[in-house]
Parts: C-alpha cells; structure tokens; sequence
C-alpha cells in the first residue's frame, strides 16, 4: 500500500490540534480539502481514524496506534526534502520596516525553525511589493492589504497572520499614566501626538479611520527624526500621547508608561504571495506561520473590546483567520 504524504501531514496536524477548522487553517487547506485528505487515507487504511461530534475531534483506537507511525513518516519526508533542497535558495521576502511586527513574527518562527532561510528586502509599503512579487523577483511580502493604495491582483494571495494591538506610549507624569488603560474618548481635547505624520499608505489609512472613528485628532506638530527622537520627546517634553506597534522594542531605559488603549485598535498583519506552484521553502514559511499564529494566538480579538477597520473587519470574517474571544 502506497500512502500519499499530504494526506498523512493532514492526519497528523489535526491529531495534534483535535480541530478540523484550525487544521486546515495551518496548512493553508480549506476545512473541505482537508476533510477530503482525511477521509482518502481512511479509505486507503480500510479504517477510520477519527471519532467526530459537534464538540469534539478525538481519535479512534486504530488513529492512535497510526499515529506515531504517521509521524515518523512525516518527519522522513520533511528530512528527505530537506536534503534534496540543501542549497534551495532563501526566500526573498519584503518588509517594511525593521523595527515593526515582520521582524518580530520572523523572530518567533525561526526560534521554531531555525534553518529558515531569508534575505530580508525593505520598501515602503506593500504597494511597492506587488509588481515585484508578480514578476517573481520578492517570494513573499508582510503587510496590510486593505488601504494599501491599490487593489491586489488576482495572482495573489494572501492571508492574515497578526492583529497587532497598538498601544499608547506617554510619559508617567501624565495625566492618564496612572490608569490601567487609555480610552480614546479620553484624547478627544488633546489628540494623539504623531510627528510630521506620514509613512507607508496602508498606515496612513489606519490611522486616520481610527482617529475619524472616535473624534481624535491627529497632532502632527513638531519634527522626528527618527522613533528614538519622538519616544524621547513623548519621555521628556510636552505631556503627551503617542502611540506604536505592541511587538516593537520600544526603548525601556526611558521608562515610558505603555498602555493598552480601550478599545484596543489592531492592525492586521498579512503575508501576501504569489498564486500557483510555491517553492518548498515557500510553502514551509506559510505552513509555520500559519500554525504558530494559532498555537500563539496572533489573530485573536475579542469584538466588544477591540477596533478594526471596517474593510479589514469583514476580510476577516470572509476568511475566518481571526479568532473572536470574549
């Protein structure tokens, strides 16, 4: 008997996740194409290997005596194709900027994998990683999808991995530094403090709809440098609010208060690539981001306590990648 890889891989993942949703959401499958692996390797094992219910996913005496055997299988074959790809190329992947959340998550899944292979490319925006990506000069790029400043072509694809909280940075003499959070009505009078604001388009429209969103205004007065000059100024001038990504190094040593603002705005992170055949390094990177932004709880939000833009909102919940808590 002749068992086809894909279909154990398949196996194996929702074992280890007892969830058909979330399996097939960490290796990329829609919950059919799974279901259909599944059930051609029970046919193909003359056995069922899953009891299933409304509550649960749990396994059958047969799909835990295959189990370890399954894995072993599979640990074969990813060592058999790490062999053959030995010299494969790194993934060129775009990113924005340094110090925002790409850098980060890529932290995090190389701590996983640590043969994860990748030159970095910087650019502006995701708009300047679109025409690359179709010509196949970037493999994969992070970055926001709606409010990008152009429509994605239909040779791309793209998935939500991150919904970052942004938070407020302000200094503890503050008059909101001594509460647990920052609630936006609250800088209604004052504004949110972003220097000479500006940046990748897909930023820009964030920001504005969430300040439009609850009457805040934008004060863009004053002059940066760079994060260090406005986290200094927010430390030690004028009292006010600024904010930044949950996942970046924000300078500890001035000993800013970070908050969480309420409702707590999250911007959402997508790996955006090329439709059709993938790389095998290609397809590793989406398979591993994929199942640590589920174990990791990257995409989960709670809709009474967060913001989303509208459009961002409802790609969501076309494409069931954020998980709602409460």
């Amino acid at each position: 008997m002749d068992l086809d890889v894909a279909q154990v891989r398949a196996f194996v993942v929702t074992a280890d996740l007892r969830h058909f949703s979330r399996a097939a959401e960490s290796l990329f499958l829609t919950q059919q194409a799974l279901s259909k692996r599944i059930r051609k390797l029970e046919d193909a094992l003359s056995t069922a290997l899953f009891v299933r219910s409304n509550r649960a996913v749990e396994l059958t005496e047969d799909g835990e005596r295959f189990l370890p055997h399954a894995r072993e299988l599979i640990r074969a074959a990813d060592a058999a194709v790490a062999a053959m790809h030995a010299e494969e190329r790194p993934l060129r992947l775009h990113v924005i900027d340094p110090r925002l959340s790409p850098m980060f998550l890529l932290r995090r899944l190389a701590e996983r994998e640590p043969g994860l292979r990748i030159d970095r490319v910087g650019g502006p925006g995701l708009v300047s990683a679109v025409d690359p990506l179709l010509r196949g000069e970037l493999d994969v790029a992070f970055g926001r999808v709606s409010g990008c400043g152009r429509t994605l072509p239909d040779e791309l694809e793209h998935r939500v991995v991150r919904l970052e909280p942004l938070v407020a940075l302000l200094a503890p003499e503050h008059p909101l530094a001594a509460g647990e959070v920052v609630r936006l009505s609250d800088l209604r009078a004052e504004g949110i403090w972003l220097p000479q604001f500006g940046g990748p388009a897909e930023w820009v429209s964030y920001v504005r709809e969430l300040c439009a969103g609850f009457d805040v205004p934008i004060d863009d007065s004053g002059v940066t440098y760079d994060l260090r000059h406005t986290l200094e100024q927010t430390r030690y001038g004028k009292l006010r609010v600024t904010l930044a990504g949950a996942d970046m190094e924000l300078a500890p040593d001035l000993e800013l208060r970070v908050l969480p603002f309420e409702p707590s705005p999250l911007f959402p992170w997508s790996l955006v690539w090329r439709r059709g055949k993938q790389s095998p390094g290609l397809r590793r990177l989406l398979a591993l981001a994929g199942r640590t932004s589920r174990e990791e709880d990257w995409c989960a939000r709670d809709p009474a306590h967060t913001w989303l833009p509208r459009a961002d909102t409802e790609m969501l919940t076309r494409s069931g990648a954020a998980r709602t808590t409460s």
